[in-house]
């Protein structure tokens, strides 16, 4: 903004934006572009008509070069001291996920590559408070801290290092789920926890969370091309319109223990997490991957029963 009016944007040279980010008063340089380039904070730029004396440098839309700056400006104004990459990173993904203009397939492709590889990656001590927010939320109050010390270990391993032993892992998720023991000649007794839309097993969580590692993994990889994120987004877009419209009704029926699971947030960060983790899922889901996932949980169900 000049004053009170709207700036006008125009396409731009990486110099130029580089001049936007020194007039708001923030360090930039040309190296600084590249690397959000390369990161899918911006788009590539576009080449121009070749001159008698060569190559005109690439310039950026108009609309990327808003996007520049309004980035920065969002940085700007957070009261954290130094705003990760990956708050910003969602945004980007968020703008893709709600509109068609201003960051385009090619650019969140590459978005959704850094979105994945920052996934997960937390220092000991946060993946420790995590692990054991999944411990207390799933422990029937009956549980031993045995029980809890080994789910503990087996969630640990499988985030730090993405792979996911899914005998083990239902082992001992249900023994801390349901920690009864099982007498001669009787099934099994298993907990089902109380969610939002009805009783939640270990089964589903444990699909659930392969599902979504395995999405991960694959955006990280690059592995889902534009055609498919573009199919994907198509699915996504009428889906989560239909929730967001039954969303008040649903945190009055939910009122209660479930009334902060429909409460929608307050902040465009906010919006971008819940929007972002939400494509992931129906990425999963639209890929087989929370199909397959099920198919897996259970028959380690199976195997864990026999």
């Amino acid at each position: 903004m000049n004053g009170n009016q709207a700036t006008t944007w125009v396409e731009g040279t990486s110099a130029d934006l580089v001049a936007d980010a020194l007039a708001i008063g923030v360090k930039a340089s040309p190296r600084m572009v590249t690397s959000w380039v390369e990161d899918g904070m911006l788009a590539n730029p576009e080449p121009r008509k070749t001159s008698a004396h060569g190559s005109d440098p690439r310039i950026f839309t108009p609309e990327q070069r808003e996007l520049f700056t309004r980035l920065l400006e969002a940085r700007e104004r957070s009261p954290l001291g130094r705003v990760p990459q990956r708050s910003l990173i969602r945004v980007v993904l968020y703008l893709w996920l709600i509109d068609d203009t201003i960051v385009l397939t090619p650019q969140a492709r590459r978005a959704w590559r850094t979105h994945a590889r920052a996934t997960g990656q937390t220092v000991a001590v946060r993946r420790s408070q995590n692990v054991r927010a999944i411990i207390e939320q799933l422990a029937h109050p009956s549980a031993t801290l045995k029980q809890r010390r080994a789910a503990q270990l087996v969630i640990e391993e499988a985030e730090r290092t993405g792979r996911m032993d899914i005998d083990r892992l239902t082992s001992v998720l249900t023994a801390l789920n349901s920690p009864w023991p099982i007498q001669p000649g009787m099934p099994r007794i298993e907990r089902a926890r109380p969610g939002p839309f009805g009783p939640i097993s270990v089964q589903y969580h444990i699909a659930i969370w392969r599902a979504r590692q395995q999405t991960i993994r694959r955006l990280r990889h690059e592995d889902i091309d534009e055609a498919e994120l573009d199919r994907v987004r198509a699915a996504y877009r009428p889906e989560w319109a239909d929730y967001q419209a039954r969303r008040p009704a649903l945190a009055t029926i939910g009122a209660g223990e479930f009334a902060a699971y429909f409460a929608e947030p307050d902040t465009m960060e906010g919006r971008a997490i819940e929007a972002v983790d939400a494509f992931v899922s129906t990425l999963a889901g639209e890929l087989g991957l929370i199909e397959a996932a099920s198919h897996a949980a259970e028959t380690a169900r199976l195997r864990l029963v026999r």
